[in-house]
């Protein structure tokens, strides 16, 4: 339904007011005591009546998926017990994304506090992705003889079969896409991802950190029943939530299920400031609220994703893992710093990337820019920009004399991680792997224009949304409406994030009173209601766009205004502030 008569927006959108099933809006509203907002919501998401309590209340008890019930959990939770009770030293490889840090510092943390010495390799770009051969003959020769893969190893073929041949046992607790063909040669296998499992399994979409915490869960169990714990304090595991929650949101996976039960839980635990990784980063960003998902994502997030980009890959693991706060401290500064060097490589490779596209008409549903010598760790954020801009799947290539190594970023509709596994079967693609909404992958330059047909083959217009001018409203407010009491009730909702968004509002029938352009593009306004109400807003990146250029020359036009809510802290006080993402005439 449009919503406001809105069929062309300073955007160029169309907005629609999204549909529910009022009957389920009505029974959730009375059953769960909700307020109608929320019910309306709750429906419109799909939210039915047997899945309400475990969104509503999500708790570890009632919601926590069995172990046991993922394949091989069994066998390598025993081996890695084994290894514990027998005081082995363990070695653990993890990815260089925060889905990799979290899940590496998290087992670390677990082995460490049973007195078990770990050795842990975050791979730098340089290293490629996941295990590497070396480190598999590094830590045998340290005397390991348990290897555990974190966020990865599901594709590392050649590095675990190496690994085996030395007498590793080596323990793959990954997340992301199988090979259709084959698994690899290890000693146990623990992904919901893997082709013999139930598509319909609870943990399916789960991020690596949350497999790992139930691999943790599974392996702690284990031990409780040897008598382990019997002259020691057992570690409390909901300690860990919060890293849990860190990497489930940063990772975009589906915040349904057992994800929201590990976000919300953990964003509880994280009150608390045990982690003194995370508490760093805290009082680094001067956060003075208790974190939300949206700090994770975009606050905490970028920070330690800009040591696996440009430095040295292991500090937000580190970080993460550290046992006093003046390391913690130091380590966050050492990142921030780090980050600051990402965003300077990134704007100047966008801009390179940018020219590309807008060089010549884009004739493909898909778009691959490339460049020589391009940093690989900025490859995967200028891939989602350019996918953000015009809405089609974009391939980031970097390349270094003979060697490709790119990464993509998908919309809705196409499938990055099935595309990136059937061209390596094809042999177009040297190594690589992901998710549906993204992946990463290496090719010889020799088969760019392979690589290019093959995509020109396999992804066709009808896969893309041809609507794609359309913005889904949840709900048509007055600037009066925006209550305290509101904001209690839409946070029932949350967290937020993958599959559960923000709920995006119209605020109708305002003026723009007062407008300043603030630093990075971004325009601060002032919106007036008819009965003399007033509401803060920003428009974020605005100032070259349609919309920015009408909100700083509309006057005193009457316009609606569309965004989503937050609580704006600031010296003490909270107010409720408009993140404004589009706007029209009310007229």
């Amino acid at each position: 339904m449009n919503i406001l008569d809105v069929r062309h927006s300073f955007n160029g959108m169309r907005w629609n007011v999204k549909e529910c099933d009022f009957r389920l809006a009505r029974f959730l509203q009375q059953r769960y005591q909700l307020p109608e907002i929320v019910a309306r919501i709750m429906a419109s998401r799909n939210i039915t009546a047997e899945m309400a309590e475990a969104f509503l209340n999500p708790t570890l008890k009632n919601h926590l998926p069995n172990p046991f019930s993922l394949k091989d959990m069994r066998k390598a939770a025993d081996r890695m017990a084994k290894a514990v009770l027998d005081g082995e030293p363990i070695g653990l490889m993890g990815d260089y994304d925060v889905d990799g840090a979290t899940s590496t510092a998290l087992l670390k943390m677990f082995l460490e506090s049973c007195g078990v010495q770990t050795y842990c390799f975050i791979p730098d770009r340089e290293d490629g992705y996941g295990p590497n051969v070396d480190k598999m003959k590094e830590y045998r020769q340290k005397g390991c003889s348990v290897v555990a893969t974190l966020d990865c190893g599901m594709t590392a073929f050649e590095p675990i079969n190496y690994g085996t041949e030395l007498g590793l046992d080596v323990l793959v607790l990954d997340h992301h896409d199988a090979d259709e063909t084959r698994l690899p040669n290890a000693y146990a296998i623990v992904n919901p991802k893997r082709l013999d499992e139930d598509v319909n399994h609870p943990c399916r979409y789960m991020a690596a950190v949350g497999v790992v915490f139930l691999f943790v869960v599974a392996l702690n169990a284990i031990l409780r029943e040897s008598g382990f714990y019997q002259n020691k304090q057992q570690p409390n595991l909901m300690e860990y939530l919060d890293l849990v929650a860190f990497g489930t949101v940063c990772d975009v996976v589906k915040l349904q299920g057992v994800n929201r039960l590990f976000v919300k839980s953990g964003l509880k635990q994280m009150r608390n400031g045990k982690n003194l990784g995370l508490r760093a980063l805290a009082e680094l960003v001067n956060l003075e609220e208790a974190p939300e998902a949206y700090h994770l994502g975009y606050v905490f997030g970028p920070r330690i994703n800009a040591c696996g980009r440009v430095g040295k890959s292991d500090i937000g693991m580190r970080l993460l893992a550290a046992k006093d706060l003046l390391t913690a401290k130091v380590l966050a500064e050492e990142l921030e710093a780090l980050n600051t060097t990402r965003r300077e490589i990134e704007t100047a490779v966008l801009n390179e990337a940018m020219n590309q596209v807008e060089a010549a008409p884009i004739t493909t549903p898909f778009l691959v820019v490339q460049g020589e010598n391009w940093h690989q760790g900025v490859v995967g954020i200028v891939a989602g920009r350019l996918k953000d801009k015009y809405n089609l799947p974009v391939f980031a290539l970097s390349i270094e004399d003979d060697e490709v190594k790119g990464s993509s970023r998908s919309v809705s509709g196409v499938d990055l991680g099935t595309l990136v596994m059937n061209a390596i079967q094809l042999g177009i693609l040297s190594r690589g792997g992901g998710h549906p909404m993204a992946a990463g992958f290496s090719l010889k330059r020799s088969q760019l224009e392979a690589f290019h047909q093959y995509l020109a083959e396999h992804i066709n217009p009808q896969m893309i949304s041809s609507d794609t001018s359309v913005i889904s409203v949840d709900g048509v407010l007055s600037v009066g409406a925006l209550t305290d009491m509101l904001m209690e009730n839409l946070a029932l909702l949350a967290p937020f994030g993958e599959s559960n968004p923000e709920p995006v509002f119209v605020i109708k029938d305002v003026t723009v009173s007062r407008t300043v352009l603030l630093k990075n593009g971004h325009i601060g306004c002032t919106l007036s209601g008819r009965n003399g109400q007033y509401l803060n807003a920003i428009a974020f990146r605005a100032a070259d766009t349609p919309l920015g250029k009408q909100l700083l020359t509309v006057g005193d036009k009457r316009i609606h205004v569309l965004g989503t809510l937050k609580k704006d802290n600031w010296k003490g006080r909270s107010k409720i502030q408009l993140q404004i993402a589009d706007a029209a005439f009310a007229e």
